[in-house]
C-alpha cells in the first residue's frame, strides 16, 4: 500500500499497474489517483472566458486566458500562421538545474491560442473543438454540427444545452443520453427518440414522462395507450410554454426513485469498474468512457488502448500514461498534444508531432527538445540523460507542476471535481482568482413571455437576467429559431446555471462497495447506500426488462 504524497491517504498499487509502469519505463505514482486527477484537469478552463487583445497583433480577442495570465496568448487563427516560430523560443537544457524550473520557461513564454480549436469552422466562441462546425459556446466540442451550449458534446447535430451527449440529433436539455434523436428534459438515456422527460430509459421513442423504460413506445407517465390517444395527448400538451414544463417536471420526479437500474451506465462492455462506460473491455476506475480496452483512471475518453490516468481525449490513441487532451501514441505527461502525436514526453500544445521531448507549441517536428532542434542520433542520446537525471530528482513520472497552470484554480475543471476554498487551493500551489465581479447591468428586466408562441424576434437584442445568478445573458438568432421550430420556451437561467442543474444530476465519480438487490452479487457502483433506486447486476438486469 503506498501513501499519496498530497493529500497522505493511502492507496494501493496493484501488479498489473506496475506491469504497465516498467513498459513504459515509469515509477510507481506518488500521488493517489484522485490527486493525479485534480493536477491534470487544473489546466483545464473550460467555462471563463474573457476579453483581452492578441499578443502578436494586438486585435482584440475572446480567450481562455484572462489579461492576467503569465502567458503569451495569440489569437488562434494567428498561431496557426507562419507569422512565427516556435523554434526561436529553444535553448539548451541545463543539467545543474531541475527539469520542471526549465521547462516553466518555455510555458509562459511560447505563445498558446486564445481558443484551443483543431480543424473547425465557426467555432470561435467554443474551447476544446475538435472537427466541430457553426457551434457556440459547447466547451469540449467534437465532430459536432450546429451545437450550442454544452459541455462534452461528441459527434451530435443540432443539440442544443446539452451534457455529456454522444451521438446524437435533435436533442435539448439532455444529461448523458447517447445515440438519441428529437430527445428533450432527459437523462439517462440510450437509442431513444421524439421523446420528453425520460429518464433511465432504452430504446424508446414516442413517450412522455417516463422512467426505466426499455423498448417502449406510446407511453405518458409510465402508462401505455394506443397510439391515437397518445398524439391526441401530446397535441394537448404545450411544451412552449415555461410554466407547463415546470408541471411536466415536478410529475416526472415522482416517478423517479421507483425503477430498477444497472449498476453502471453504458453498455456492452465487459470486465469494467467504473461509470458510464460504452463498448469498453479490462477498463477499470474509469468515467465516461467509449470504446477503451486495458486502461485505468480513464475520464471523458474515447478509443483508448493500454492507457492510465487520462482525461478529456475524444480520438484513438495507446500507450498513454498521464495525459490530458492528447491523441496519439506513447505520449508521457504531456498536456493538449494532439492531430495524432507519437512518442512524446512533457510536452505541451503541440499538433502532429513525433520524437520530441519537453516542448511547447510546436507543429509537425521531430527530434526537438526544450524547443531545440536535433539529429535524431544526438535527441536519443540527450533524451535518455534527461530521464536519468528526472529520475534522481523525482521528476519522472510526475504531471506537470500545479504552479504550472494558467489558469487560477477556481477557473478550472478541478474545482468542479475536487472543490477547495481559496486557502486549501493555495496551499497546493494553486492560485485563486476573483469571479465574482459585478456584472454592470442596470438597465431595465425584460420580462420573458411563458409561451414561445408570444416571443417576438426583437429578444435576440433585448439583455435578459438569469433569475438565479441575476447575470445578464442574451438569445442569439440561431437558438430562438430552434425553440420556435419544436415549440420549447425561453430558458430563464444563463447558460452556466443551465450547466450546473445538469451536472448535479449526473452520479458522482466515486465507487462504493455494494450487492445486487436480486442476487447478491458484490459490485462496485456510483449509485451510493442512500439512493431509493433498486440496483441490480448486469445479469439481473438484463433478466429483468427482457
Amino acid at each position: 500500500m503506498n501513501q499519496c504524497a498530497q493529500c497522505k491517504s493511502p492507496f494501493e498499487t496493484t501488479d498489473s499497474d506496475r506491469k504497465f509502469y516498467k513498459t513504459l519505463d515509469l515509477p510507481d505514482p506518488s500521488m493517489c489517483p484522485d490527486c493525479r486527477n485534480q493536477r491534470r484537469i487544473s489546466f483545464r478552463n473550460f467555462f471563463n472566458l474573457y476579453h483581452r487583445k492578441c499578443d502578436l497583433t494586438g486585435k482584440q480577442i475572446i480567450s481562455m486566458y484572462d489579461v492576467d495570465s503569465p502567458c503569451t496568448v495569440y489569437d488562434m487563427h494567428e498561431w496557426w500562421s507562419d507569422k512565427w516560430d516556435p523554434l526561436n523560443y529553444g535553448f539548451d537544457f541545463d543539467f545543474k538545474h531541475p527539469v520542471f524550473d526549465q521547462l516553466k520557461v518555455l510555458h509562459e513564454e511560447v505563445p498558446r491560442m486564445n481558443i484551443m480549436n483543431t480543424q473547425c469552422e465557426n467555432t470561435d466562441y467554443c474551447v476544446f473543438s475538435f472537427h466541430s462546425k457553426d457551434c457556440y459556446l459547447v466547451f469540449g466540442n467534437v465532430e459536432n454540427e450546429n451545437c450550442y451550449y454544452g459541455h462534452i458534446v461528441w459527434h451530435s447535430k443540432n443539440c442544443f444545452d446539452c451534457l455529456y451527449t454522444y451521438r446524437s440529433e435533435y436533442c435539448y436539455e439532455c444529461v448523458d443520453c447517447v445515440e438519441s434523436y428529437g430527445l428533450s428534459f432527459s437523462q439517462n438515456c440510450d437509442n431513444c427518440s421524439e421523446s420528453k422527460f425520460l429518464v433511465n430509459c432504452q430504446g424508446s421513442r414516442n413517450c412522455f414522462g417516463c422512467v426505466g423504460l426499455n423498448n417502449k413506445e406510446y407511453h405518458i407517465f409510465n402508462k401505455p395507450y394506443s397510439k391515437a390517444d397518445y398524439e391526441s395527448k401530446m397535441k394537448e400538451f404545450n411544451s412552449g410554454n415555461y410554466k407547463l414544463i415546470a408541471i411536466a417536471k415536478q410529475e416526472v420526479d415522482k416517478l423517479i426513485g421507483n425503477e430498477v437500474v444497472k449498476h453502471y451506465h453504458g453498455y456492452n462492455s465487459e470486465n469494467i469498474t467504473g461509470d458510464y462506460l460504452y463498448n469498453c473491455k479490462n477498463v477499470f476506475d474509469s468515467y465516461d468512457a467509449k470504446n477503451c480496452e486495458d486502461s485505468r483512471f480513464l475520464a471523458t475518453a474515447e478509443s483508448f488502448n493500454n492507457s492510465y490516468d487520462c482525461n478529456y481525449s475524444p480520438a484513438l490513441s495507446e500507450w498513454c500514461y498521464n495525459c490530458c487532451t492528447v491523441y496519439g501514441q506513447s505520449l508521457l505527461m504531456c498536456h493538449a498534444v494532439n492531430n495524432n502525436s507519437a512518442n512524446l514526453s512533457y510536452c505541451d500544445n503541440c499538433y502532429g508531432c513525433k520524437d520530441c521531448f519537453g516542448c511547447c507549441g510546436l507543429k509537425y517536428k521531430k527530434y526537438c527538445i526544450f524547443n531545440k532542434q536535433y539529429t535524431r542520433e544526438n535527441y536519443e542520446t540527450l533524451k535518455t540523460k534527461i530521464i536519468e537525471c528526472m529520475k534522481k530528482t523525482g521528476e519522472w513520472g510526475e504531471f506537470f507542476p500545479a504552479s504550472f497552470s494558467p489558469f487560477a484554480y477556481n477557473e478550472t475543471m478541478a474545482n468542479e471535481y475536487h472543490p477547495l476554498d481559496h486557502n486549501q487551493a493555495e496551499s497546493l500551489g494553486y492560485t485563486w482568482k476573483n469571479l465574482n465581479s459585478d456584472n454592470g447591468y442596470k438597465g431595465p428586466i425584460y420580462q420573458i413571455p411563458d409561451d414561445i408562441k408570444d416571443v417576438p424576434d426583437t429578444i435576440c437584442k433585448e439583455i435578459l437576467v438569469c433569475e438565479v445568478a441575476r447575470k445578464p445573458y442574451k438569445i442569439i438568432p440561431q437558438e430562438l429559431k430552434f425553440y420556435h421550430d419544436h415549440n420549447l420556451p425561453i430558458p430563464h437561467i444563463c447558460w452556466e446555471e443551465r450547466h450546473k442543474k445538469r451536472m448535479k444530476l449526473r452520479n458522482p465519480r466515486k465507487l462504493v462497495n455494494r450487492t445486487c438487490e436480486k442476487c447478491s452479487t458484490p459490485f462496485q457502483t456510483t449509485y451510493s447506500p442512500e439512493r431509493p433506486e433498486k440496483v441490480y447486476c448486469e445479469q439481473c438486469y438484463l433478466k429483468h426488462v427482457l
